[in-house]
């Protein structure tokens, strides 16, 4: 029996790293082959996360890779395929070394199809529904600590579908407090959520976390996710300072506020060397750069020390694409981000 294959042009490439629900996978064949001398070293494919929706049954799996050798080029088909589906469903085919967390992804009917495949040099990365789920909330440091107030700071990404969330924090692991319900919309890009807290104890451990809530269209129903646990501990009140006179006369200064410079990124043509630097200002240097939505251009790489984006792009097409700058401050960094639109024409 042949089916016909069918992914959305925005489940290709582009798309954020937890993006919405969009296009299905429908398979013409349900088996992986993989020779049994199949290379052991090179980049291997990992599935990050899969996320089912209620509304219309599709799971959309989350695909990364690991290589801890040498960058590589992989043209999609023998050796770098998604098994069943299209030719191509977005799979990278500059592997470069390190840690590439969900590069792409793939939405398949788990009803037609219980499994889809990345076959990457020889290795295979299997998602299924028992593969892990999703998460659209992620707990991050807490800033702005004094004897008696902190501020609780999450990000959390909608995936195009209605979420609201709320911080759950105590002295305990079982917490017993929580912030009052916000509600972050269903935007596809991610979002910088924050709670401020106030008549803490002085010296004391607080435990905390967000949790999210999707709510998905049609009265599917609601899904709750527990984000990961932190912790954070108050200053101790200050002593009273002895009472002196002093008498100074000085010219006040007042730090720079940490700003993005950047606001727009030029267009560039496939096959064209590009070069574009990000800039940022204020705040405590050195700054670090980094992708936190979206995917860059095939061919162009962010440089995370310097913010310089370069390389040659290699398809044309409208990007999307997040990027966070974060200083060094502290105890507490600062981060910024901006969405930008890169248009690469032929």
């Amino acid at each position: 029996m042949n089916f016909m294959s069918r992914v959305l042009p925005s489940a290709r490439r582009g798309r954020a790293a937890l993006g919405a629900f969009a296009g299905c996978c429908v398979v013409c064949g349900l088996a992986v082959a993989v020779p049994a001398d199949a290379a052991s070293t090179g980049p291997v494919p990992v599935v990050d996360c899969v996320a089912t929706s209620p509304a219309t049954g599709l799971v959309t799996a989350y695909f990364g890779y690991v290589n801890t050798g040498s960058a590589v080029t992989l043209t999609v088909g023998d050796g770098n395929e998604v098994i069943p589906g299209d030719p191509f469903e977005g799979e990278p085919t500059d592997l470069l070394s390190g840690s590439y967390p969900s590069v792409f992804y793939v939405a398949f009917d788990p009803v037609i199809a219980p499994t889809v495949s990345w076959v990457l040099n020889g290795q295979v990365a299997t998602a299924s529904t028992a593969s892990p789920q999703c998460d659209p909330g992620t707990t991050t440091p807490a800033s702005d600590l004094t004897d008696t107030a902190a501020t609780l700071n999450g990000v959390v990404n909608p995936n195009g579908t209605d979420v609201t969330y709320t911080f759950e924090y105590g002295t305990t692991t079982a917490y017993g407090s929580s912030t009052t319900t916000a509600d972050a919309g269903a935007g596809d890009a991610a979002t910088v959520v924050q709670a401020a807290l106030t008549g803490l104890a002085p010296a004391t451990t607080y435990y905390y976390r967000l949790d999210t809530t999707t709510t998905y269209p049609g009265g599917t129903g609601q899904v709750t996710v527990d984000g990961a646990q932190r912790q954070f501990t108050t200053e101790a009140t200050p002593a009273p300072a002895p009472t002196v006179t002093v008498t100074v006369t000085a010219t006040p200064t007042v730090a720079p506020g940490f700003t993005l410079n950047t606001k727009a990124l030029p267009a560039g043509d496939i096959r064209v060397p590009y070069s574009a630097t990000l800039t940022a200002s204020g705040g405590t240097g050195p700054y670090t750069w980094q992708v936190i939505d979206g995917y860059l251009p095939s061919g162009l790489r962010l440089d995370r020390q310097t913010g310089v984006l370069s390389g040659r792009p290699k398809e044309p097409g409208t990007y999307r694409v997040t990027i966070v700058v974060t200083d060094s401050s502290a105890p507490a960094k600062e981060s910024l981000s901006e969405q930008y639109t890169i248009k690469i024409t032929r």
